[in-house]
Order: structure tokens, then C-alpha cells, then sequence
């Protein structure tokens, strides 16, 4: 790495920005590394990407997958583990960027890859899908990250994530002065290509009360309840959801512009064949305890692989979201599909990334919410919607 950035100060190029992309042997960070370096090969800017995690092995497979991209020096590999605060320091040594993918983030309670991104001076983003986890480490790590100069970004992807930026989008249309009524629904056919990963992960959620605004309240409802049939578009067409925690709920009541004007929000979510979501509601009858051990919801994951990847070669991987909002006799409708879960939600991985590489994020600890209206979350959300068919509608 030193030689790179040696050879590019002789030609009197930038040197190379340096990302870790934590989890990125995974689904979800493999992708967040192949948009990475699509995005510098476009912005025609040098970026070096070390793909942080305990398998040498797996990581030689994602390299091999990369073909040209990991033959030419632009990733390596960075042994690290998240419950070993040394080896974090040493991935995070001399690095832009840090990107956290390796969930399940599930019963974890010490957001470990953040503090290390503080105590380094790294700018950091996470996929966290855990609403307890990121209030709790942006209490704790927002005024020393503030302090460090070093600007983070929670809970963001697409979902949550970009669709935090939609319901901000959405409001942002609507009178600013009227209660606001909003639903969030999400739609994803199979596991959406991410694999075992996002069963485990749904398995988890299955176990927590799903966060609803009521009455401007914030209360718990049982997960996997208070089933509705949402169109999607003539793609996707009409799809059944059930309640399902979602941190954009939290992080818009309590941290977004509009937070007090929140009357009801609710987050759902439904896949694809309606087997799966019948067998999402057996499992939510199970004792919380069982669904969140992490191991034994692996291993039950991981067992059920050749049955999911048979299903996603059925039904496809399309991820669809939608935002409706309501206020003052008016109301918006947003929409957006993508053909891919996998891909998509690299896409809007990389797009908080690049932003922070950018340094159009402020130092302190964040909500993706917080970003709208933003340069910043105005460029991610616009950047994600490549590839993806978007629908606008106002009532």
C-alpha cells in the first residue's frame, strides 16, 4: 500500500483513498466492495480497499470473483475480529473509511467496529438493522466522535438506510406545518440473493417488538401481526407484509426533522413464495431467547441453504420499497424497485461510503435520516436509485 501511495505522489496523482470493508468476504459487504471500486473506476479517483474478516480463504474466492479488480492490487485482505479491539486497530491503521457489513448485529451490545473507527480517526458507516444498538452507540461515541473530527453514518443500505432518505423525501412534499401519518413497506422475492445470511437475520428480528409510532408515541407491537396486501407496481404487483422492526422507525421519531410531527409509522415487510411468510410466523412463536442465539440460528440458516438457494433461483431476487405519507390533506407515494436485493443494497452501502470519502459528512455520530435534505443525502439517494425503477405519486 505504501508503494502505491509513494508512485502516486511521484506522477503527482491523488493517493489512493483507503477503504475496510468489515464483513466483506459476505454477501452484502462483497457486494459494497465491487460497487466501491465501480464508483472510484467512474469518478476516475484511486481507491485501495482491504476486505476486513477471519477467512483468508473466503476472502481469495471474492477475489477471484472480482476478477480483473482483485488481480490488480486494488483489494487485500485484513484479518480482523470484531471482539478483538487490536486486530480492529490494526485493519483500521491508516484507513479513509471504515464500512461494517458483518451482521447479524442482533443481540450484540457494544458497537466495537464504531469505537475503533473513533479511536483511529476513521469515518465509519454500518448496515446496522439493530434500532437498540445504534441509539446506544450514537449516545455513547457521538460527542468523542465529534471531538476526533470523524464523521459516522448508522443503520445505513437500503433498507434501512435509503428508505430513511425516502421518508424524508416524501414529508419533504407534503404541508410542513400538519401531523404526518407514514408507512414503510419493504418487499424482497426469496432472501433477495443475500442467502442464509437474511434468514438468520429475519429470524433475529422475529424476536424483537416491532417499533410503531401511535399517536406520536413510540410503542412495541408483536412482530409478524397486522398483516396488509401493498401493491408494489405492476412489476412486483400486490404483496401480503407483516410488521417487522426497523430502525428507521426509531431513528425517525426520535432523531429526524419531522420527529414531532409523527403521528403513526409503521415498517412491514413480506417475501416471496407467501410459504416463507407463513413460515416467518410460525417462527415468531418461538421463545425470544432461541431466536436470538446468534449460533443456533446460524447453524439452523445455514442448514436450510440448499432450500433457499433453490427458492431464489424460483422467485428471483427483486427488492421493492415504499413510502406513503400523509399530512394536511395531502399525500405521497415513493417507490423503488430493484432487480436484485444483493447488488442494490452494495449500491446504497457504497453510496454513504463514497460520501463520507467525499467529506460532505460532518463529524459526529449519525442517523441516516439525518442526512436528508442534505448534499450528501440527497447525492446518496439519487445514486441509488441506479438500476432501479422509481415512482413518484401525489394525492
Amino acid at each position: 500500500m505504501l508503494l502505491l501511495v509513494a508512485a502516486a505522489l511521484a506522477l503527482g496523482a491523488p493517493a489512493p483513498w483507503r477503504a475496510v470493508v468489515v464483513g466483506g468476504n459476505g454477501r452484502v459487504g462483497g457486494s459494497t466492495v465491487r460497487w466501491l471500486l465501480r464508483l472510484a473506476a467512474e469518478h476516475g479517483r484511486p481507491l485501495h480497499v482491504a476486505v476486513g474478516g477471519r477467512s483468508a480463504a473466503r476472502f481469495d474466492a471474492l477475489r477471484r470473483a472480482l476478477g480483473a479488480a482483485g488481480a490488480d492490487g486494488r483489494i487485500s485482505f485484513a484479518p480482523c475480529d470484531l471482539d478483538d479491539a487490536p486486530s480492529l486497530d490494526a485493519a483500521l491503521a491508516g484507513v479513509d473509511v471504515c464500512v461494517h457489513t458483518a451482521g447479524p448485529f442482533q443481540s450484540v451490545e457494544r458497537a466495537h467496529c464504531l469505537a475503533a473507527a473513533v479511536r483511529n480517526g476513521v469515518a465509519y458507516c454500518d448496515v446496522c438493522d439493530n434500532g437498540a444498538l445504534a441509539r446506544a452507540a450514537r449516545d455513547e461515541l457521538d460527542a468523542p466522535a465529534r471531538a476526533a473530527g470523524v464523521p459516522a453514518v448508522l443503520a445505513c443500505g437500503i433498507w434501512p438506510g435509503v428508505s430513511a432518505l425516502m421518508l424524508a423525501a416524501a414529508v419533504a412534499r407534503l404541508p410542513a406545518d400538519a401531523p404526518i401519518d407514514a408507512e414503510l413497506s419493504f418487499f424482497t422475492a426469496g432472501t433477495g440473493n443475500a442467502g442464509p445470511a437474511i434468514v438468520a437475520a429475519t429470524f433475529h428480528l422475529l424476536a424483537e417488538p416491532a417499533l410503531c409510532v401511535r399517536d406520536g408515541v413510540l410503542v412495541g407491537l408483536r412482530p409478524w401481526s397486522e398483516r396488509r396486501e401493498v401493491p408494489f407496481g405492476a412489476r412486483v404487483g400486490t404483496r401480503s407484509i407483516c410488521l417487522l422492526d426497523n430502525p428507521d422507525v426509531l431513528t425517525a421519531a426520535t432523531a429526524a426533522p419531522f420527529a414531532r410531527r409523527l403521528r403513526t409509522l409503521s415498517s412491514r415487510f413480506g417475501t416471496a413464495p407467501q410459504v416463507w411468510n407463513e413460515l416467518f410466523g410460525v417462527v415468531a412463536l418461538a421463545p425470544a431467547r432461541v431466536l436470538l442465539d446468534r449460533r443456533a440460528m446460524a447453524v439452523v440458516a445455514r442448514a436450510s441453504e440448499p432450500v433457499i438457494r433453490a427458492v431464489d433461483r424460483l422467485v428471483g431476487a427483486t427488492n421493492a420499497m415504499r413510502v406513503d405519507a400523509a399530512a394536511g390533506g395531502r399525500a405521497v407515494t415513493l417507490e423503488l424497485v430493484h432487480p436484485d436485493l444483493e447488488d442494490c443494497v452494495g449500491l446504497a452501502t457504497a453510496a454513504f461510503a463514497w460520501e463520507l470519502l467525499c467529506g460532505t459528512v460532518p463529524p459526529g455520530v449519525r442517523y441516516a435520516c439525518e442526512l436528508a435534505g442534505t448534499g450528501a443525502g440527497d447525492a446518496i439517494l439519487t445514486r441509488a436509485r441506479r438500476g432501479g425503477e422509481w415512482r413518484e405519486e401525489a394525492r
